[in-house]
């Protein structure tokens, strides 16, 4: 028998992007159905410095609109924003936002809105991030945690310079990163890459770093189920979404 639709969300990820799509598949509560666009990126995939890597940041944030337009000819009653995009300012990422909601006519899960959401309800003040890029990436030179009333208390990148080189990321570099973002006083680790392979991690991961460990998948399907009404408690995917 089939089950009882709740609700069906669209979601945006970048074209290249094969991990994001696939985690919310396995994680979302029976009766949420996800249902993807691929915002297909304009120009080569240039990842060798930070500067290249805010340019190609931007060319697919130009090209989620297209994504969010054909999504809706599925008729989703919630948007989800698959995507990191740090780089940009607290106020620029505001105003994509509000762009993204103005097409859609929905209510929009964005990672910004969600890490941001799921740091106050941690009460946390100082994070540690870990993406998989090069070192900056736009962690800090964005500006979004500090000028929100964060510090950040450590940062690392996994230097990887395409896809193909996050698709390789062996767990063992996974849990060095992480490791090394344990020693600092940081009161949670925010993962930032969709990218990541880390769904099934996270619950290890913050069994021997002592701290709530934040991935943008999981905090994703967080902010959508509580900004949709859902209180659903997903045990094994962390303090997130077992607790709050």
């Amino acid at each position: 028998m089939v089950g009882k639709s709740r609700a069906k969300w669209g979601l945006i990820i970048p074209s290249k992007n094969t991990v994001c799509e696939t985690e919310m598949h396995r994680i979302v509560p029976p009766g949420i159905s996800i249902n993807t666009a691929r915002a297909v990126r304009k120009g080569p995939a240039v990842w060798g410095s930070d500067e290249a890597m805010k340019k190609m940041a931007r060319a697919i944030r130009d090209a989620e609109p297209d994504a969010i337009r054909a999504v809706m000819t599925c008729e989703p009653d919630y948007l989800l924003m698959g995507e990191g995009g740090f780089s940009f300012p607290r106020e620029e990422l505001e105003a994509f936002d509000r762009k993204y909601e103005e097409i859609s006519g929905l209510r929009v899960a964005s990672s910004a809105r969600a890490f941001l959401r799921a740091l106050e309800v941690l009460k946390a003040r100082k994070v540690a991030v870990l993406t998989p890029r090069l070192p900056d990436s736009g962690i800090v030179s964005g500006g979004l945690w500090e000028a929100c009333g964060y510090e950040v208390a450590a940062a690392k990148g996994l230097g990887c310079t395409s896809i193909q080189d996050i698709d390789a990321l062996s767990e063992q570099t996974l849990r060095d990163g992480l490791a090394e973002l344990a020693l600092s006083d940081a009161d949670v680790i925010l993962a930032t890459g969709s990218e990541i392979a880390l769904m099934d991690r996270i619950e290890e991961a913050e069994f021997w770093t002592g701290k709530p460990v934040l991935h943008l998948n999981a905090v994703l399907v967080w902010y959508a189920l509580r900004d949709s009404g859902f209180d659903d408690r997903l045990e094994n995917r962390g303090t997130l979404l077992r607790d709050y």
